[in-house]
């Protein structure tokens, strides 16, 4: 026969298991949800590298064009 000590163990024990249980499936969740955001922001960041690359690209060229038309 188990004492009252005993049955309030194991039942802590199961609740511990439980949480833990939800708490890897919740870190897992979060883990996807950073990566997701963290591709998201780098795409972001790169397609507006790219603009600005083209913005000063331009900027050259016509920088370039206005130099050969003094000379």
């Amino acid at each position: 026969m188990e004492s009252r000590a005993e049955v309030a163990q194991s039942a802590a024990c199961e609740q511990f298991e439980a949480i833990s249980t939800q708490a890897k499936e919740e870190l897992l969740d979060f883990k996807t949800r950073r990566l997701h955001a963290f591709r998201k922001s780098l795409i972001e960041m790169a397609e507006l590298e790219i603009k600005h690359a083209r913005t000063q690209q331009d900027l050259l060229r016509k920088s370039i064009q206005s130099l050969k038309e003094l000379l």
